[in-house]
């Protein structure tokens, strides 16, 4: 009996541990079978099962992205019913809401096609995103929640029908008002490793009523307005650095290591893998040869094991670098290493 309890205690630490590390928050990469409704796999159905959600093959891809080329994807057709899929709510600070979408037709007068809810309501849409034509290119566009609620905000057309784009929507609490912000942020190829300065929509607010947010909706509108589109690698996440790509490659590692990157002189982009022996905070940090800090790729909280990072350089001159690696574990202990990386363009 005494060996159970250890064994029970040794896990509830083990699960502590990890949660209190995690800042990531939902995951969803269509990992079931092409032909699957995703009703079939944790979500539920808002307004019945006409035209239901559907995997499709193959998943989307975006090099740089953490849940790039990870099972199936979805798609959105623009004749069919809406899903929700709950999340561990939250309602303080920013969350982020990152997915990848490659749009086929668009309608003029366009409309949503994923938003966020309340934990318990599947009618409070906010965060709505939205893709429609404009003059003859792909806009997309924001709202708090309805048009008479504070409207829509769109992009110029300036975006590509069958390209795929990473969308990262990032909604900050403002508690005890109705003045929540949201931004969206748009990119085509590469992630920076550090929040861009200016979105490509915001800040957006509305007077809509505010709570805390637990739900991710996918909707497929109506065939006069709604858009058609493949949608993949959905993620909630409480940092941008959780939306770049480090990625957990193996979940044991006996020391602190810092490797070469490769490869090396690289054009735009490179991998760097890494090393910590138990959970700790870890800061991968770029440099430019004078010693100024010109990227913080990583700054959180992770659990032991190897990582791998893709560093893109497309917003770097040609040049001498360094990365350094710092770790800082729980017994307060901190480990450092730096290395060399150049970039030729």
């Amino acid at each position: 009996m005494k060996t159970f309890y250890i064994i029970v205690l040794f896990l509830f630490i083990s699960f502590g541990a990890r949660s209190s590390f995690s800042q990531v928050i939902f995951d969803e990469n269509f990992d079931y079978p092409a032909g699957d409704s995703i009703g079939a796999h944790g979500w539920n159905w808002n307004t019945g099962t006409t035209n239901t959600i559907l995997v499709t093959s193959p998943g989307l891809t975006y090099s740089g992205y953490p849940l790039s080329g990870i099972g199936n994807s979805c798609r959105l057709r623009n004749n069919g019913n809406d899903a929700y899929k709950p999340f561990t709510p939250d309602s303080t600070g920013s969350i982020y809401y990152s997915f990848m979408v490659k749009v086929d037709s668009i309608r003029t007068a366009g409309d949503y096609f994923t938003a966020l809810l309340p934990p318990t309501s599947t009618t409070l849409y906010t965060a709505r995103f939205y893709a429609k034509d404009s003059l003859g290119g792909l806009a997309f566009g924001l709202s708090k929640s309805t048009a008479a609620a504070g409207g829509i905000f769109y992009t110029g057309g300036n975006y590509v029908l069958g390209t795929t784009y990473v969308i990262v929507i990032k909604y900050t609490f403002n508690p005890g008002t109705t003045d929540d912000v949201m931004n969206v942020y748009i990119f085509s190829s590469g992630l920076p490793g550090t929040e861009p300065s200016t979105p490509a929509i915001g800040p957006v607010t509305g007077t809509a009523t505010e709570s805390a947010l637990g739900r991710i909706a996918l909707r497929q509108g109506t065939a006069a307005n709604a858009p058609s589109l493949t949608i993949d690698g959905l993620r909630i996440s409480k940092t941008w650095n959780n939306i770049v790509s480090v990625r957990n490659i193996n979940s044991l590692a006996q020391d602190f290591a810092l490797s070469q990157n490769y490869p090396n002189p690289f054009n735009p982009n490179t991998k760097i893998n890494f090393s910590i022996p138990k959970n700790g905070f870890v800061s991968l940090t770029v440099y430019n040869s004078i010693g100024e800090e010109v990227g913080n790729l990583i700054n959180e909280n992770l659990n032991a094991g190897s990582y791998d990072y893709n560093f893109n350089g497309s917003s770097l001159n040609s040049g001498v670098y360094f990365y350094r690696l710092t770790f800082s574990g729980n017994d307060g202990n901190i480990s450092t290493e730096t290395k060399k990386l150049i970039l030729l363009k």
